[in-house]
């Protein structure tokens, strides 16, 4: 049964150049209540004028493809991230932890993941980027994301290679959503976390304080 999804992304690493404009970047299961944040991250690797062209589907459970599920609208720049996200909740964390994020928001039941599911990523009705494996379940692969998430490290758009991504598997795992928004953060380079209020507060009495010491 499909769950309901979500949206992220930019890589610490950079994607390499493909021959698809756009690229899997990565994708998130979080361990917040619901197993949120849920996401599929895409980046643009050229100026992108029209998305509607382009969508992705979920492979559930190595259930095989269910064609493409959701589809893009808008345009992009080269670089620009785009997050894909599941359900109300997991919007909520994006738009709660990350501020001037360079990334382009949707929302859609087909990014509702579990950590044992494979992606395609379709462009004008043809698969050009996947991954995982559509027709395996997740479970005990190197691919596995449970309470986790995968992030692109290199290589170009096509069949799924393993190597071109590193894989956290239970990196979530129990964090509360700062921590998960500060390991999110870390892992993709666009994602400007939100300071906390205490922080925040914090930063701004140590401000201050160094005020009071110049003016003695």
């Amino acid at each position: 049964m499909k769950k309901t999804i979500l949206t992220i992304a930019a890589l610490s690493m950079g994607v390499a150049t493909s021959q698809a404009a756009l690229v899997i970047a990565g994708v998130i299961d979080g361990d917040l209540t619901g197993g949120n944040p849920k996401a599929i991250v895409l980046q643009a690797t050229a100026d992108i004028a029209d998305l509607s062209t382009w969508g992705v589907g979920s492979a559930n459970n190595g259930g095989g493809s269910d064609g493409e599920e959701y589809t893009l609208s808008g345009s992009v720049t080269n670089g620009q991230y785009v997050v894909i996200t599941g359900n109300n909740e997991s919007t909520t964390f994006f738009s709660t932890n990350f501020s001037g994020s360079n990334y382009l928001g949707f929302q859609s039941g087909a990014a509702g993941i579990n950590g044992d599911d494979a992606i395609e990523l379709f462009s004008g009705g043809a698969v050009v980027d996947t991954f995982g494996d559509i027709n395996v379940d997740g479970n005990g692969e190197t691919w596995e994301y449970v309470d986790g998430y995968s992030v692109r490290t290199g290589g170009t758009a096509g069949a799924y290679v393993d190597g071109n991504y590193s894989h956290n598997n239970g990196a979530l795992d129990t964090l509360d959503e700062a921590a998960q928004a500060a390991a999110l953060g870390g892992a993709f380079s666009n994602f400007n976390v939100v300071p906390e209020p205490s922080s925040t507060a914090l930063l701004g009495l140590g401000g201050l304080a160094l005020i009071l010491r110049r003016r003695k």
